[in-house]
């Protein structure tokens, strides 16, 4: 309109008109000056405001820690003295409060924690003072008691966390209402200047400005043509398949990709439900996201692990990934649909996890068959050739001890003493492979001797508790449960460097509990273990096999734990 105007008049009426525009930006200059004065003035009165309630919500705080400060001394020392600064700081806080009271009646929130603090408060200050009137009555002991088992560290905990709940919510506000100051004062600023520099500049630019308008009207639609043009380019060479829903639920637009995805044409898509595109049994449930999808609209991107599912023209159905997006065109938001098949990997990822649940299960098949071989070798070696040896060096005994023994007598006792010394070291062997304890007297008994073993052959003063123990394990668990704790010990006596270690076998919540628990360095500060190593893989493939699970809580300096839980359903 100025434009026309401009080429219809001379340059009287054209001087006139700018001239009209100069006094209309010098009324705007004005009023911004107006608002910018106003809007930073009431911003620097609450910015005020609000640096009082802190400083008021800092003296609340003070005067409670001042007067649980002056109990403490007057407990410490019975001086009378520190009484008269409980009482000061005792009976400013209701003051304090009320004065947050009335700066907070504009704030819901802190007149809520206002009212909650104040009880507190009152607790807290009457814990102090009956912990005094102890002091005076009864002496220190009885005023060390009732601090012990009384509620005075709760309540000073929850004072402090309202406190703190008051201060981050006034130094939030501080910071919103000294960001509207600056934001008042740089736009006024802004404005102003900006307001200046176009009355300064109309005059001179009127004409200018008219035609280089025109210039870029004309080149925002070229580009907006190419945009539009790349826009439908990248829409029609997609591999994805997109299309477009209105709230009613109908297509409106679709890509090729669409087409080759579904197997429908575009006239089949367009104008239909999007419920075709659903599987029979998620109908229902869909039509509900939908409406709610836009009562509230948002990006929801790709990969958030969703299990969608879509149904092609031959109602075939299919694992898919389903992005959302909106639009907002002359006939209201629109929702856009970014459609991928992922059904080869979906297939790709179910056949890793049969492959891994298969893995895992050898795994089990393998420690069990490792252990049963154990248990067997055990057994031969113990009820066998331990027994022959024993055997052998009771005959060489008897060969001894005969009247009519030969000369060799010495070479015979010397034989003696080497088959005992290796019945001992076979029957050790044995009980490293798999003690006969562990079958005879349970999982409690063995882990009891191989603790005392442990700590002679170690040096690490070990520690057995144990308690409500089912009296019958079943074997693998008992099994398990004991190869898990002996590597348990084996790292604390190789990696640890701790001189302290405890074990504890009970049960808890249901569960039977064994707990490993050293004083050392940590795993953090621990070297790896070398590659093949049974390690914490094995311990907990091994609480995996008897259902169990398997938690290490470890911080360098400060000793690793080792805890397994095994159901009790499973443990019997």
């Amino acid at each position: 309109m100025v434009g026309r105007m401009f080429r219809d008049s001379s340059v009287e009426a054209r001087s006139l008109i700018w001239f009209c525009v100069s006094v209309g930006m010098l009324v705007v200059i004005g009023s911004i000056a107006g608002w910018t004065l106003h809007g930073m003035g009431e911003a620097s009165r609450w910015v005020d405001h609000t640096r009082e309630v802190i400083r008021q919500t800092d003296q609340l705080l003070a005067a409670v820690r001042g007067a649980e400060s002056a109990q403490r001394g007057y407990l410490l020392t019975d001086d009378a003295r520190y009484l008269n600064s409980y009482e000061t700081s005792s009976a400013a806080t209701p003051e304090i409060v009320s004065t947050l009271k009335q700066l907070t009646v504009d704030n819901p929130q802190q007149q809520a924690r206002l009212n909650t603090l104040q009880p507190l408060i009152a607790a807290r200050l009457a814990s102090l003072a009956e912990v005094i009137r102890a002091r005076r009555e009864s002496g220190a002991e009885a005023a060390r008691q009732i601090i012990l088992t009384g509620p005075g560290k709760r309540l000073m905990d929850q004072i402090d966390a309202i406190g703190d709940q008051l201060e981050i919510e006034e130094y939030r506000l501080l910071q919103q209402r000294s960001d509207s100051r600056r934001f008042h004062m740089r736009m006024g600023f802004a404005a102003t200047l900006t307001a200046s520099v176009l009355a300064l500049l109309a005059l001179l630019t009127g004409l200018i400005d008219v035609r280089r308008t025109a210039k870029q009207r004309d080149f925002a639609e070229q580009i907006r043509r190419e945009s539009d043009a790349t826009t439908r380019a990248l829409f029609e060479a997609a591999s994805q398949g997109i299309f477009m829903v209105d709230q009613t639920g109908k297509i409106v637009m679709a890509n090729p990709a669409t087409e080759r995805l579904l197997g429908y044409s575009m006239t089949e898509l367009l104008g239909k439900s999007i419920d075709i595109l659903v599987p029979d049994s998620s109908r229902g449930v869909h039509s509900q996201h939908r409406k709610s999808y836009f009562e509230s609209p948002k990006n929801r991107p790709m990969g958030l692990g969703l299990d969608l599912q879509a149904k092609r023209k031959d109602g075939t159905e299919f694992f898919a990934e389903i992005s959302l997006s909106y639009v907002d065109t002359a006939r209201g938001k629109m929702a856009v649909a970014f459609l991928t098949d992922i059904s080869k990997r979906k297939a790709d990822e179910q056949s890793i996890q049969q492959q891994k649940d298969e893995l895992r299960q050898l795994a089990g098949r393998l420690m069990t068959a490792q252990d049963d071989e154990r248990r067997r070798i055990a057994r031969d070696l113990h009820d066998d050739l331990s027994q022959k040896l024993a055997y052998l060096a009771m005959d060489l005994g008897k060969l001894v001890s005969r009247p009519d023994a030969p000369a060799t007598t010495g070479d015979l006792r010397l034989l003696q003493m080497r088959a005992a010394e290796a019945a001992d070291t076979v029957r050790k062997i044995s009980h490293q492979l798999h003690p006969s304890i562990l079958d005879d007297i349970g999982l409690e008994g063995a882990l009891e001797q191989y603790c005392d073993e442990f700590q002679e052959r170690s040096g690490i003063v070990t520690h057995f508790e144990s308690m409500n123990v089912p009296d019958s394990l079943a074997k693998e668990v008992a099994s398990s449960l004991y190869h898990i704790f002996k590597e348990c010990l084996r790292n604390v006596s190789k990696h640890s460097q701790s001189d302290e270690v405890s074990v504890r076998l009970d049960v808890a919540d249901g569960h039977l509990c064994l707990t490993v628990k050293d004083q050392g360095i940590g795993l953090a500060a621990t070297p790896r273990q070398p590659q093949g190593h049974i390690g914490l893989v094995g311990m907990k493939e091994r609480a995996h096999l008897i259902n169990g699970s398997l938690s290490i809580h470890s911080r360098t300096g400060e000793g690793t734990e080792v805890t397994v839980k095994v159901p009790l359903i499973s443990a019997a």
